[in-house]
């Protein structure tokens, strides 16, 4: 609830600006009134004239003195009334209601109950009182979306937003920042609705703002930039991620840099874009610095969070090919987190879905194959089968049920994930296009080459760069094609093709060497 007393200061601000409107519009009444009276006094003698002007600087003075001394008390009485206010929700509202005998208390509340039950009351207590209401809203959904409960946090930011625009105005910078935390919340829930939800609160929240303060150094300009950032992420959309989190954080180290819990959030992500773009060797050392940096302490942000970039720093090394040091670095990271948040969290599965990639890279499929099954098992009980998150985790077992030799399963999961995500997501669902790309793969090793050239038909270019910024993913696609081509007897067609763009990736050495060398032992053949 910290944000109430913040807000509590705030409100000063909303009586001073009608206080303001008023004295002005006094002080221009006074001035036209000596106006006149200048006018009708130009004949007489001069000293007339000067004890007018000295009369009126002599109201103006008093009168800024009164407006002065009048809103400090205005003001005091507002914050004291405020503070009571908010003071007697507290405890009577929440504390008392979870007490023994209250409405809400049920032996030991857990932090949800105490949440749900703070929301119950607000309409009724604060009225008459937007500002409070949207304040302590506004608390509450962050409270929520730090729990993974996504839809619940972004009701109340939803109020949050409604209540602010009304006590301050929807282009004020606090009624601003929370609609971009509402933003980000929405595209934390994953779904093609939130999703396209926060793509028109993005806008409408960019139209307020304007440009000027956008481009400025500003909080609003640092709380969009989060809000973009995370969209983009969310939506694997990772070169424009990078670019919004990157001036998140020089905004950051500008405006608040003291602020751990946001510079995690934004370093986080600047380490994890560049872990999808295949910049294992430059996240390494920002994730190294990362976990040595003072700011960033567990006591300061939390042992999830740390755990969270040592989960990123097992990617790297996996990435690498250093499995021996990765595993005990994520398996370390994905038992603490589920000792905080819970083992069907969703932080918790992604944590455990990198151990069972790694386990899967090491060719260890005993230990792989288990852990994979479990999290797709809880990502949908918990999440639903249609979820984003659970379609990809239904990809990644097929990826590890192919590879440890259960083949037909493996198509089956990858066929789910492909066509689940287009489905709910949009044809240009840049997830769906990397399981695409995959299973026209897998489909031509297994001989099934009319099913493959109608996946390889269906990919697209820019869709795979978006998932995988490494340059080259035309070539690829075509060098795909060609290979497909001359495996089902077209040889005259799909030579060239291959030939081509086997050159090209060559030259920009991208490849990976062993599909470069697959590739090139076909063109060598017969």
């Amino acid at each position: 609830m910290g944000s109430v007393a913040e807000l509590i200061e705030r409100l000063s601000s909303l009586e001073r600006r009608k206080a303001q409107a008023e004295h002005h519009a006094a002080a221009t009444a006074a001035a036209q009134q000596v106006q006149r009276a200048l006018e009708h006094t130009r004949a007489r003698k001069p000293w007339v004239i000067a004890t007018i002007a000295m009369l009126s600087v002599g109201l103006l003075a008093s009168s800024a003195l009164w407006w002065r001394s009048e809103q400090q008390r205005r003001n005091a009485e507002m914050q004291a009334a405020r503070a009571e206010a908010v003071t007697r929700f507290l405890s009577d509202d929440l504390i008392g209601a979870l007490s023994p005998g209250g409405s809400g208390f049920e032996r030991d509340p857990t932090v949800r109950q105490m949440l749900e039950q703070a929301g119950k009351p607000l309409a009724q207590r604060f009225d008459q009182d937007p500002a409070v209401r949207g304040g302590i809203h506004a608390a509450l959904g962050d409270a929520w979306r730090t729990l993974g409960d996504r839809e619940r946090a972004a009701g109340h930011l939803r109020q949050a937003v409604q209540d602010y625009g009304r006590a301050f105005g929807v282009d004020d910078t606090q009624t601003l920042i929370t609609r971009y935390g509402l933003i980000r919340t929405l595209a934390y829930a994953g779904t093609p609705e939130s999703f396209a939800e926060a793509a028109r609160q993005l806008e409408e929240a960019d139209r307020l703002a304007g440009k000027r303060r956008l481009d400025g150094e500003n909080e609003v300009a640092l709380y969009a930039a989060i809000a973009r950032g995370q969209l983009h992420f969310q939506q694997l959309q990772i070169e424009p991620s990078l670019v919004a989190h990157r001036r998140a954080d020089v905004l950051q180290r500008a405006l608040r840099p003291d602020d751990a819990s946001m510079a995690a959030l934004i370093r986080s992500n600047i380490a994890d874009g560049l872990l999808r773009s295949d910049k294992a060797n430059e996240a390494i050392p920002l994730l190294q610095k990362l976990l040595a940096d003072p700011l960033l302490r567990p006591e300061r942000i939390g042992e999830s969070t740390v755990a969270g970039y040592r989960v990123m720093l097992a990617r790297a090394l996996r990435n690498l090919g250093r499995y021996a040091e990765a595993l005990p670095i994520a398996e370390a990271a994905a038992t603490t987190t589920e000792r905080i948040l819970g083992p069907d969290d969703y932080t918790t599965l992604v944590q455990m879905s990198l151990v069972a990639s790694i386990h899967d890279y090491a060719g260890d499929c005993t230990k792989a194959l288990p852990i994979a099954r479990t999290v797709r098992e809880r990502m949908a009980k918990r999440y639903g089968e249609e979820r984003q998150a659970t379609l990809i985790e239904t990809g990644n077992l097929g990826f590890k049920e192919y590879d440890c030799g259960d083949r037909d399963a493996g198509l089956n999961y990858l066929h789910l994930a492909e066509s689940g995500l287009r489905k709910h997501f949009g044809q240009d669902n840049v997830a769906a296009h990397s399981f695409r790309y995959a299973l026209a793969g897998n489909l031509a090793e297994q001989g099934r080459y009319g099913e493959a050239l109608e996946m390889v038909e269906g990919l697209s270019v820019p869709a795979l760069t978006a998932g995988d910024s490494t340059p080259g993913w035309e070539h690829r696609l075509q060098a795909l094609r060609g290979q497909i081509l001359m495996q089902s007897g077209r040889e005259v067609e799909g030579r060239p093709l291959l030939t081509s763009a086997v050159t090209s990736l060559a030259q920009l050495e991208v490849a990976d060497e062993e599909q470069l060398k697959t590739w090139q032992t076909l063109l060598g053949s017969p």
